[in-house]
Formats: structure tokens, C-alpha cells, sequence
């Protein structure tokens, strides 16, 4: 394999090594509730949130659509209930609310669903972890100069020197 292909493939493993964390997960389902042969649904995404922005989803099924859902959302640290009305989530599969999660404790979420057919009440509990440190989020976007900047030296230094390390195939 030539040096060029031995250069990309330890750089691509690198970045796999130093990737923080996919972010790909649907959501935790931390409430369900039925209404005859319909049922609705809350999440909560990230699935193990931390401090900071917290996306909160309701999804009903079809016999349910159209529906307003009206969220309240509070701590155990701190008394003072959030609440709002949820908007389309940018997927097109239900409602959503984006809230702030000050703390690290309990939070407990009520959802109201207001439908054609009737109400639907969500009660549901999520705990909300401390955030990382700058260390694990942000470092690992910085590092991944470090060895891009050793390969490019060690490249301008062998053009320098004359030095080339192509290995020739089928000298005849």
C-alpha cells in the first residue's frame, strides 16, 4: 500500500477514535396514555439528557391528529413550573417543545392533549444529568490537527531531504 493510502486510513481511524458520541437515538419514552383505541406517546431526546437544551415530543396516532398540547414542566430543585404550548416537531411525526433544563435533578413533565375525540393526560419523570466538561466536548475537534500537523511535517521534511518513499512495483 503506498504511503498516501497508509496516511488517509490513519487519519480516518483517528477521527472514528475521536469522535465524542452519535446523537442519533429517537428518544426515551417516559409517558403513554390511551383514549378508547387511540394512544399518545411523550419523549424526551437525548435519551439521558444533560444540562442545557432538552427536546421534549408528544406523538398520538392518526385517530388523535389534529391535537394541542399544552406542557408543564418542572424541577424538583426548583418549584417553578415551565409552561408552553408545543409546536410541530421538524420531523413531521408530532408535537415538540425545546426547554432549558437549568439543573441537574428530576424533572417532571404533565402534558394536556386536546383532541376531537376527548382529553388525554401525560405524566412523566426524566432525570437530567450534569453536563460534560469543556475537556470531553470540545477537545476532541481541537486534537484532530495534532496528527494532521505531524503528518504534513513529516511530508515537507522527507521533500526536503529528496527522500521518496513510493515503492515501485514489477521492476523488470
Amino acid at each position: 500500500m503506498k504511503s498516501r493510502g497508509k496516511i488517509l486510513i490513519f487519519i480516518a481511524l483517528l477521527i472514528f477514535a475521536i469522535a465524542n458520541r452519535a446523537n442519533a437515538d429517537g428518544g426515551q419514552v417516559i409517558a403513554t396514555a390511551t383514549l378508547g383505541r387511540e394512544h399518545a406517546v411523550m419523549m424526551v431526546n437525548p435519551s439521558m439528557p444533560t444540562v442545557g437544551m432538552v427536546a421534549l415530543i408528544v406523538r398520538a396516532s392518526p385517530g388523535l391528529e389534529p391535537f394541542e398540547c399544552i406542557l408543564s414542566a418542572r424541577s424538583q430543585v426548583d418549584s417553578v413550573p415551565i409552561q408552553c404550548i408545543l409546536g410541530a416537531d421538524p420531523d413531521g411525526l408530532g408535537q415538540r417543545a425545546l426547554i432549558e433544563c437549568a439543573d441537574a435533578s428530576n424533572w417532571i413533565i404533565n402534558a394536556r392533549i386536546s383532541t376531537s375525540i376527548g382529553v388525554i393526560e401525560l405524566n412523566g419523570e426524566f432525570t437530567v444529568g450534569t453536563a460534560p466538561p469543556n475537556w470531553q466536548t470540545q477537545s476532541p475537534w481541537i486534537l484532530i490537527w495534532v496528527p494532521l500537523a505531524i503528518v504534513l511535517f513529516i511530508r515537507q521534511r522527507a521533500r526536503r531531504n529528496g527522500k521518496h518513499y513510493d515503492v515501485g512495483y514489477g521492476v523488470s
